[in-house]
């Protein structure tokens, strides 16, 4: 699923409609119902690690106090030579990711975190509500145009994707929200201090979760202290604090587990700076064959027995396992 910086950059994209009126819909949602969103106006757009929240109100006013400022509005907004009509709603037919880069061909199950969250509808005459936008397999948003089937399917049908919602604008554009779950809340779920992006991301708190006696690359993918952080995030950050993926947290002396946080927090912040400038990111490990050094880098799927399993990528010579007895503090 979509990691913290590429839910951000989804974030920028959905920022302008904000103020603007829902005049049409349209979508696969059938529990969501998108023709309650008619009508509606988007007052404010938040996000949280891997989840997106839009409010909606009945009436056209101001969000609420401390809402979250709009992002300057991405320059590829217009709609492109070939791309769909707007007025088709669910006819998908666009020409490329909105993001520019090619889709990880991973396959990620959904529910990594708590994304697995039923869609229901919100209660009727509800003022101030929240849409919370849960990404999946190849979650993705398109603005004006729609997604274009890039191969056939296991029946050698070339049929493109179904948006789960489309909302057209009293502005003139729309926005595709494909491959997610969507589910209505009275207020975002909103924790600053466990996502890695935001700048009260609490390091201590991090820090102590990453002291736990099991293998860091399982307490990475806890949104509980990690929040938008993935599998893409936890490879990368490993190879360049050179820990392996299985060293015990309990293990690893502080030094170590600060040098680890410091990748997490460096890699997502130029991941995310290389989203809104259009830079291609660039990984040394993670579905490498080999590494920056010229070594051979593993793929094997590590995960908790009762959870989910997910692929990693190491270097043994660049990541050696630690054993299980804790290090100890260098001092000069």
């Amino acid at each position: 699923m979509p990691e913290g910086p590429l839910v951000r950059k989804f974030h920028r994209l959905v920022s302008p409609f904000v103020g603007q009126q829902v005049v049409k819909t349209g979508g696969s949602s059938k529990k969501l119902q998108p023709a309650s969103l008619q009508s509606l106006w988007l007052q404010d757009t938040q996000v949280h690690g891997k989840k997106l929240f839009l409010r909606f109100d009945l009436d056209e006013e101001m969000g609420p106090p401390g809402s979250s400022p709009t992002p300057e509005p991405p320059q590829k907004e217009v709609q492109k030579e070939g791309a769909a009509d707007p007025k088709q709603v669910g006819e998908p037919s666009g020409q490329k990711t909105l993001d520019g880069s090619s889709r990880s061909a991973e396959l990620v199950p959904q529910g990594e975190d708590d994304s697995e969250y039923l869609e229901r509808d919100a209660p009727a005459g509800d003022a101030g509500r929240w849409l919370r936008v849960s990404f999946g397999l190849f979650g993705s948003v398109w603005v004006n145009e729609f997604s274009r089937a890039k191969k056939a399917n296991k029946r050698g049908d070339w049929r493109d994707p179904s948006p789960r919602l489309v909302l057209h604008f009293g502005g003139g554009g729309f926005l595709a929200f494909y491959n997610c779950q969507l589910s209505w809340s009275s207020s975002p779920v909103v924790t600053p201090t466990c996502d890695i992006l935001s700048e009260k991301f609490h390091r201590g708190q991090a820090l102590e979760a990453l002291g736990q006696a099991q293998p860091v690359c399982y307490t990475l993918l806890d949104q509980r202290y990690f929040s938008g952080l993935g599998n893409i995030i936890k490879n990368e950050a490993l190879y360049r604090a050179g820990i392996h993926p299985l060293s015990l947290g309990s293990v690893l002396s502080a030094s170590r587990r600060e040098v680890l946080v410091d990748h997490v927090v460096e890699f997502s912040t130029a991941w995310l700076q290389g989203k809104f400038q259009g830079r291609p990111q660039h990984t040394q490990v993670y579905q490498k064959e080999q590494c920056p050094a010229g070594h051979q880098v593993m793929k094997e799927a590590f995960g908790p027995e009762d959870g989910l399993q997910r692929l990693t990528w190491w270097c043994p010579q660049c990541q050696p396992q630690l054993s299980e007895e804790p290090e100890q503090c260098q001092f000069s």
